[in-house]
């Protein structure tokens, strides 16, 4: 995998945001296998000191007032712990919602920070950018999973197309925040987003710890072993020093 970063500068990122959106327009849908759907997200958290150990990001206890005035960088390269067959995949996408002013109107543009295709098990390369956290001091995140149900290479009519592309998958939202109320707190450190369906267990996050794993960030166990669910892993930092 390619450890190229990409900078995305606030007209860069509307430009790219864009683009994206344009793409996902015109890309035919894919379909996978039986799955169960998403329901909901866990969320853990490290800090960047040396083997620090993976918590529940809902105990960091306060928000980080100096991203004001400084923004956020966020590093991200894909998502770990995927099946074997691609085909059985949750994860499908990583949107950044960039909020921006239009006039007097306050608007959202969905930047596609990483997206898969469940066809080729592509990751994509790292990338990295900038958001601004000073107009509505949180970062909002939206993690795309597959909610189809076909079989692999059972029949599909033109209306199920219809059909299923318009339930093919759902967003899930994480606000990372500086206020108090909803949502994560916002600090530097690397943020761990895992989606889980009905009966699944919120992650010992104890039980792992980061490492950097095929160019990557991951949670691994004391054993070395990569975790066997699906995670991202975000590297938060400011954006100015």
């Amino acid at each position: 995998m390619s450890t190229n970063r990409q900078l995305v500068g606030r007209r860069q990122f509307l430009v790219t945001s864009s683009a994206a959106l344009a793409v996902a327009a015109v890309v035919p849908k894919l379909f996978a296998g039986e799955i169960v759907a998403a329901k909901r997200l866990a969320v853990g958290f490290a800090r960047f000191d040396d083997a620090a150990p993976v918590m529940a990001a809902a105990s960091i206890p306060a928000a980080d007032g100096a991203f004001l005035g400084r923004g956020a960088r966020l590093s991200i390269s894909g998502v770990s712990g995927v099946p074997a067959d691609p085909r059985a995949r949750r994860v499908v996408e990583l949107l950044v919602n960039y909020s921006y002013l239009d006039g007097a109107e306050r608007r959202e543009a969905p930047y596609r920070a990483w997206a898969c295709n469940r066809q080729t098990a592509c990751q994509g390369a790292p990338v990295s950018f900038n958001v601004p956290v000073d107009e509505v001091q949180k970062i909002s995140i939206s993690v795309g999973v597959e909610n189809g149900n076909r079989q692999p290479g059972a029949a599909v009519s033109r209306r199920r197309v219809a059909a299923e592309s318009a339930a093919r998958d759902e967003g899930f939202p994480v606000a990372l925040t500086l206020l108090s109320g909803d949502g994560v707190k916002l600090v530097r450190g690397f943020y761990v987003i895992v989606p889980m369906s009905d009966g699944d267990s919120e992650p010992r996050w104890t039980r792992y710890h980061l490492e950097q794993a095929e160019g990557r960030w991951a949670l691994h166990d004391d054993n070395k072993q990569l975790a066997p669910f699906e995670h991202f892993v975000l590297r938060i930092d400011y954006a100015k020093a």
